[in-house]
């Protein structure tokens, strides 16, 4: 690897980390649009692609397709993310995007489990699994060109855009979702309505592609000194796993919470509190909005505080909020709903924005986007595909509607834990020296 860690990056331009910014938080968005349409929309398919004589099995097991889509995204994470280190970061995002279009628009365009029987959800298994697989490399390519592009002691306010195009993608989805129960009966809805918004997945994707296409990759990876290894992954594995480790542990509470609320709060609105669909898509949407907020509060507050010390307050804020926060969903009213997620949702934003300055901090320039990939993938495949799922076992189990808070409090203790106990290193800055810790 030659002096791989002592290469420092060079950053770019002001004008250059601006287009950065702007071209990888579109392409986020649009992603982040394909990915949570099926959250969004799961009651609906739910009775596309199951029996309807038993609903809740019905929805378990759309919800199971859900999880299981998100099992390929470590293999993916380990693709795109020896392209990205190998060959470049942009090539690889656009390799992610088109592959996510295909998955999407292969959704939409499925038949149900009325024409042609189990074959319908054997069909939405491989969609969601391409799906999942190409998503493996998007947020975490995006956030690592723009952390290569920005200039120094902006990092986390150049970084949080990209948290906070994900969540735009995500209130995309939720907008449509509201757009699509408001202006069309349940019928029109179940028999064709649903399909519209992933048809819209091929023309979303050509838009990103060509926004994409006016942004040079990233100067990290050929900056003097740079050596890119053969196998990214394996140097990693040797070399940076207590980051792995880290960056891993810090991120159960950020992808459970965040999967928790755009990916099964919806259905859990309607179908456990007993809300109107579109009032809960409203609410929902309002928390997504929260989310964003966070992130933008949290890029501000990492580029003047310790990120440590901003890690620990969003998950001791998240670890004594969500609680109250489901009881006050209980009443069932639309404020209460609002009020009920926002109390952690803005925890959940903050938290994201760590955790991404988190990448640059622990893994150096020419095997960050291995070693993320691996560590963000993971996570997001253990706790954040499964959320919905286990969420709604647990209330079948306990008849607690709150249920879902304890499981993400108590992932709340585990980052709060991993931020007071692992992050020893000072590094926080986009360099290409590993962490001295």
């Amino acid at each position: 690897m030659g002096d791989m860690s002592q290469a420092r990056v060079v950053l770019s331009p002001v004008g250059g980390a601006r287009r950065a910014v702007i071209a990888a938080s579109v392409g986020t968005v649009i992603e982040g649009y394909d990915l949570l349409l099926y959250g969004y929309l799961a009651g609906v398919l739910a009775t596309r692609f199951f029996p309807a004589d038993d609903p809740t099995a019905a929805l378990l097991n759309t919800f199971a397709i859900y999880a299981v889509g998100f099992a390929v995204r470590p293999i993916g994470g380990v693709v795109f993310g020896h392209v990205g280190d190998r060959v470049g970061r942009r090539p690889a995002l656009a390799a992610s995007m088109l592959l996510m279009a295909a998955g999407t628009l292969g959704i939409g365009l499925l038949p149900t489990y009325q024409s042609i029987g189990v074959w319908a959800p054997v069909s939405l298994l491989i969609c969601r699994l391409v799906q999942g697989f190409a998503i493996a490399g998007e947020y975490v390519g995006a956030n690592i060109l723009i952390l290569e592009h920005a200039a120094d002691g902006r990092s986390g306010r150049a970084v949080s855009a990209n948290q906070v195009a994900v969540y735009v993608g995500v209130a995309a989805a939720a907008a449509t979702s509201l757009l699509l129960a408001s202006s069309l009966t349940p019928a029109q809805l179940a028999a064709w309505g649903w399909r519209l918004p992933f048809l819209a997945a091929v023309p979303l994707a050509l838009v990103g592609l060509y926004i994409r296409g006016s942004v040079p990759d990233s100067p990290a990876l050929d900056a003097p000194g740079i050596v890119r290894p053969r196998f990214p992954l394996i140097v990693a594995l040797r070399t940076v796993k207590r980051g792995i480790a880290v960056f891993a542990g810090w991120l159960v509470m950020v992808t459970l919470g965040g999967f928790l609320l755009f990916g099964y709060m919806p259905s859990y609105l309607t179908r456990v509190v007993g809300m109107d669909a579109t009032v809960a898509f409203g609410a929902n949407l309002a928390a997504v909005f929260a989310l964003a907020v966070g992130a933008v509060a949290g890029g501000h507050l990492v580029d003047r505080f310790p990120p440590r010390t901003v890690a620990i307050a969003s998950a001791v804020g998240v670890a004594v909020s969500v609680v109250p926060g489901f009881m006050l969903i209980q009443q069932g009213t639309f404020a209460a709903a609002v009020l009920g997620q926002v109390i952690w949702a803005v925890g959940i934003g903050i938290s994201a924005t760590v955790s991404a300055l988190l990448s640059a901090s622990q893994f150096p320039v020419p095997i960050r986007f291995a070693a993320t990939g691996l560590a963000y993938n993971v996570s997001v495949t253990v706790f954040g595909g499964t959320a919905p799922y286990v969420s709604t076992w647990l209330l079948s189990r306990t008849h607690d509607p709150v249920a879902p808070a304890w499981y993400l409090a108590g992932a709340a203790l585990l980052g709060l834990a991993t931020a007071v106990v692992g992050w020893r290193g000072p590094s926080w800055m986009v360099t290409g020296e590993p962490c001295s810790g």
